[in-house]
């Protein structure tokens, strides 16, 4: 498909140079400027990894168009891998949402067993092995009829099969159609201080992304009590009717270049436009695969059919004002 150069229309800085002050064109376009577009598309970008600041605003500043960081604030605090809050800060005042994305980027959802689970064993086997990441997290294991609480203390993998090891032995046993997940109130804990952590840098919480798309069992009620939009609560899609909408149960599409060709990245903007939809976009800016030439083809794929990208509020603003 051919392409319009934007680029020298903007006058585009290369990436990796200073980052971009944005002027002001997006990301406030008002309610009316969406009205006379073909739809909206919402750009969303997880973990918060330093790329999002020298790679994805990078190449959203060159088109002046803003996007959502899912923020895990404690990778932030502890690794130089992850943005600094200062450069969120700055992407946030420059029109950017920030979304909760939990504080380590902890699988809320439940992981099924892959082996029964006697008393006294310290070692659970897992279909994959996301609750091990911490040492010292609770974790809750159950099937229908038992539930046992314990500690995790590490994690690996034999056999090909992923474990979680215990501090201490299980009280009950458990049989493999159960499952591992965390306890409600640790999910809640960690929901609270995510939020609290980016507050005091000055961000609004705008919505949530469920790490590694797990948002089973009871997790799904917590995170709907918590926050009043989600961009991933089941896989797949990314067209989100907007008849009947459901904040909390949007979907996304993956425009990573091994999840999604080209010609499916023309097919999904062509249905934002065909479509009363709100349609949302997803990417990891630390993985290969979410290339500058990827991000910059998505860009112009939307603004090539006069869809406006907005961030998740302000899109809702707009459905708001609409329904007035």
């Amino acid at each position: 498909m051919h392409r319009r150069n934007f680029l020298a229309v903007a006058g585009a800085t290369a990436v990796g140079s200073a980052a971009t002050v944005y002027g002001g064109i997006q990301p406030d376009y008002g309610v009316e400027a969406v009205e006379d577009s073909e739809g909206m598309v919402v750009f969303t970008y997880d973990d918060s990894p330093i790329e999002d600041y020298t790679l994805t605003y990078e190449v959203h500043g060159e088109y002046d168009v803003p996007g959502c960081i899912a923020a895990c604030p404690g990778w932030m605090k502890e690794s130089d891998e992850f943005l600094e809050p200062a450069q969120l800060v700055e992407m946030h005042e420059n029109g950017w949402g920030v979304m909760s994305h939990t504080y380590r980027h902890r699988a809320l959802g439940y992981i099924t067993l892959i082996e029964d689970v006697e008393e006294g064993d310290e070692r659970i086997y897992v279909d994959i092995n996301r609750h091990g990441d911490v040492a010292g997290d609770p974790i809750v294991v159950f099937d229908e009829e038992n539930r046992a609480e314990g500690t995790v203390a590490g994690q690996g993998s034999d056999s090909g099969r992923d474990y979680i090891d215990l501090e201490e032995p299980l009280r009950e046993p458990i049989d493999a159609s159960g499952y591992v997940r965390y306890p409600e109130t640790f999910i809640r804990e960690i929901l609270e201080k995510t939020d609290e952590q980016l507050e005091a840098w000055q961000l609004d919480v705008t919505g949530f992304v469920y790490p590694y798309g797990r948002y089973h069992g009871v997790a799904e009620e917590i995170v709907r009590d918590h926050y009043e939009a989600v961009a991933n609560h089941r896989y797949g899609g990314g067209h989100n009717e907007i008849a009947g909408l459901d904040p909390t149960a949007m979907r996304r599409m993956y425009v990573e270049t091994d999840r999604a060709t080209e010609d499916e990245v023309d097919e999904f903007m062509k249905t934002a436009v065909d479509e009363d939809v709100l349609s949302i976009v997803g990417g990891h800016s630390q993985f290969d695969t979410l290339t500058e030439d990827r991000i910059r083809y998505t860009i112009e794929a939307a603004l090539e059919r006069d869809l406006a990208i907005v961030t998740l509020d302000e899109a809702f603003a707009v459905l708001e004002e609409r329904d007035r």
